[in-house]
């Protein structure tokens, strides 16, 4: 009789042992299905986010700077390297090419004259010159020997040689718009 009572308090054990690890591995399994499904939602996530960057680095590859910064439709915007000049100071000799009184286009050298390549920015062409620190406003009056050989290139008028050489060589952005 005790063999009876000791084989049913080992099945009984059994039973519950087996019903534990059953329950146990149920509950293991819809753990694993939950976290299954929350894996695939963040996949999907990704991949959502992946194609919604490519599209963003797409439309960035195709923006213009006029696009980027807002520029009304009428101006322009080129990056070029900018010198001064002192044509009524022309320590130098280099800063006027003939008469240093008149720009190429017939005016007085003064403040606001900027010479160009007329070929990039057409004269009489309102500038915006942004330069390290510094903004200045001017129109396309003159040109000079530099401008024609290298066509991105500007210079900006000075009242004095000083301030010319001390303008130096600068790379600059130069918004532009055309005026008929």
């Amino acid at each position: 009789m005790e063999n009876r009572k000791t084989d049913a308090i080992l099945i009984i054990i059994n039973l519950a042992i087996i019903f534990f690890f059953m329950f146990g591995i149920g509950k293991l399994f819809f753990e694993f299905e939950a976290l299954e499904e929350e894996l695939y939602a963040e996949q999907l996530k990704s991949i959502d986010l992946t194609l919604e960057n490519e599209k963003l680095v797409e439309r960035l590859e195709n923006i213009t700077a006029e696009e980027l910064l807002g520029i009304p439709e009428d101006w322009r915007i080129v990056a070029v390297t900018a010198t001064a000049y002192a044509p009524l100071d022309n320590k130098s000799g280099i800063c006027a090419d003939t008469n240093p009184d008149v720009t190429a286009v017939g005016v007085k050298p003064k403040p606001g004259v900027i010479a160009v390549n007329p070929d990039l920015i057409p004269y009489h062409s309102k500038m915006i010159i942004i330069g390290d620190g510094w903004i200045e406003e001017g129109v396309a009056l003159d040109t000079g020997g530099k401008m024609r050989q290298e066509v991105y290139w500007i210079d900006v008028y000075k009242e004095t040689h000083e301030e010319a050489m001390k303008f130096g060589v600068q790379e600059v952005i130069v918004f532009f718009r055309e005026v008929n």
